[in-house]
């Protein structure tokens, strides 16, 4: 934990770091429908309305971080030359199920180049007065405790679901709209203290779903993960953005 909050106190001392990665994960998953997602590896029309998502909080950054301009063309053309570069290498890995290894490759590559160029060019710039620097990493917290999770979750444990009976089927993203409130609850209990009400989420959840997990054992077991990497989740990023 010592080293996540120490991340945490390096987010603080620098707010225009935690502004780009608010940046990236809004551009990248809250304002990113799966459909897009998809179909942007190998369709130009949805790649430039990606890119258009992307520029888009970049731009308020410029505007509001003096002489952060060409921080953030930088930061957007590298997002450009990656995701045109999955693009034009499709037709070699569509068909061998790498979708794990490409997100994981994009996501880093992603990241790691948003640190590498803020060392380069944006230590030096200032705007958040120190007061609000934890407002906007709680921002942060509450960005990626939310969608974000729910497509890593989906992407890495999507073999584990089990298939409903069609008289038992629920509402199509209920159970991702259910992630992100179970997650959305947990932290707002963190971030006052009360880390034991956290198991009220789940015995709210248990008593919901008790007929299938008393009947169905390859659903208690989907739900038991699920429910566990929401806490290691929330815990996680809990300790890299706000302890």
């Amino acid at each position: 934990m010592t080293s996540l909050s120490m991340f945490s106190q390096f987010l603080t001392n620098n707010p225009v770091l935690t502004l780009l990665l608010i940046a990236h994960f809004l551009a990248d998953f809250q304002w990113q429908s799966q459909k897009m997602a998809e179909l942007k590896s190998y369709k130009w029309a949805y790649l430039l309305k990606h890119l258009f998502i992307v520029a888009l909080p970049l731009i308020l950054i410029a505007f509001l971080v003096p002489r952060s301009l060409f921080l953030v063309f930088l930061i957007f053309i590298s997002h450009a030359v990656i995701d045109t570069a999955k693009l034009l290498f499709y037709p070699l890995y569509k068909s061998h199920s790498l979708a794990k290894e490409i997100f994981i490759i994009d996501q880093t590559l992603h990241l790691l180049i948003n640190f590498i160029l803020y060392q380069i060019f944006g230590k030096s710039l200032s705007f958040w007065p120190a007061n609000l620097n934890y407002f906007l990493k709680l921002f942060l917290f509450l960005v990626l405790i939310t969608k974000p999770i729910n497509i890593i979750f989906k992407l890495f444990f999507n073999k584990y679901q089990v298939k409903d009976k069609v008289e038992d089927e629920t509402i199509i993203g209920a159970g991702a709209t259910i992630g992100v409130l179970e997650r959305f609850i947990m932290g707002i209990f963190l971030l006052f203290g009360q880390f034991a009400s956290i198991g009220l989420v789940f015995a709210a959840k248990s008593i919901a779903r008790y007929d299938k997990i008393s009947k169905n054992q390859a659903f208690a077991e989907y739900y038991l993960i699920g429910s566990l990497f929401s806490i290691i989740s929330v815990l996680t990023i809990y300790a890299i953005c706000i302890l």
